[in-house]
């Protein structure tokens, strides 16, 4: 079961709100669960599992510059562990708050659980769009492990569509190589996706054309499907077989259309204004979204 607060309506759209929704006020307790203090910086710790592991040297530079000048605007978010205080959100603003060499910094002191404490992180940099595609997948996967939340419950909670984290999460079935480019911005995660169906082998080797030759994600998708079927659309010896079906702007179109409302890759096949479309799944979690999806429409 997930361990998270109840679903009605009223929080629901509190999710839009901020880190303050995330954690309800309780009939006047929001004093023992929050406090605004100065804490001095040596007393704060960074968390052991923060969404985030990658930070530009160079950004951290110009934000304490910055701080140094004007102060810190935001404060920390932080819980009392064993005496001293441990960082929930503002990790980024914290490593900065150290290069300018302030002796304190403004901080909220929050009483809440591991996970609480967890989501309140993962949402801050999801908000700030501070995480690379893969620590936002590592997040909401870790997140699914720790709470035993359903990909449905966790989306809603954080206010994203179950295919988006869906498809964020099956990222973490790639090949460390190609998760490395993809954390480095090497490859989209348009790309990524596409590649998550191929063996360990096709899916670098692609993975380095991809970063070669500058493909488009579109791109990437002929190469896999031509892969797939036994052809190499990169020999151009052959000439390419006719298809029966029309490929043209507005089928295209419609494509991309369908696969963005459904969230999963979908094919259109039509000849002469008749013909078929297939919708594609690797998971239940997958098909019971497109599911969804439709019956609510």
């Amino acid at each position: 079961m997930a361990h998270f607060d109840d679903d009605s309506p009223k929080r629901r759209r509190a999710l839009g709100k901020g880190l303050g929704a995330l954690i309800p006020k309780n009939d006047g307790d929001s004093e023992k669960r929050r406090r605004y203090v100065q804490l001095e910086i040596d007393r704060i710790d960074f968390a052991r599992r923060q969404p985030r592991s990658q930070f530009d040297e160079s950004s951290l530079k110009e934000l304490a510059d910055s701080i140094r000048e004007s102060g810190l605007i935001q404060p920390l978010v932080v819980r009392e562990r064993q005496g001293r205080y441990e960082l929930i959100a503002g990790e980024r603003r914290l490593r900065a708050c150290r290069l300018a060499e302030l002796d304190k910094v403004p901080a909220v002191i929050r009483n809440v659980s591991n996970t609480e404490a967890y989501t309140l992180a993962l949402i801050e940099n999801i908000q700030r769009e501070d995480l690379n595609p893969v620590e936002e997948a590592a997040a909401y996967r870790k997140l699914l492990d720790d709470t035993g939340a359903s990909q449905a419950e966790l989306a809603k909670r954080i206010g994203k569509s179950r295919p988006a984290l869906a498809n964020s999460v099956r990222l973490l079935e790639l090949h460390d190589d190609i998760l490395d480019h993809l954390a480095a911005g090497h490859i989209t995660s348009g790309h990524a996706r596409a590649l998550v169906p191929l063996d360990d082998r096709d899916a670098r080797r692609l993975a380095e054309q991809i970063i070669d030759h500058s493909w488009s994600v579109r791109k990437t998708e002929d190469e896999i499907r031509a892969l797939q079927s036994g052809e190499s659309k990169s020999k151009t010896s052959k000439k390419p077989k006719k298809s029966r079906y029309r490929d043209d702007a507005l089928v295209r179109d419609l494509t991309e259309r369908l696969q963005h409302s459904l969230g999963t890759k979908v094919k259109l096949k039509d000849r002469q204004g008749k013909g078929k479309i297939e919708i594609y799944y690797e998971d239940i979690d997958i098909l019971q979204s497109v599911l969804d999806r439709i019956l609510d429409e």
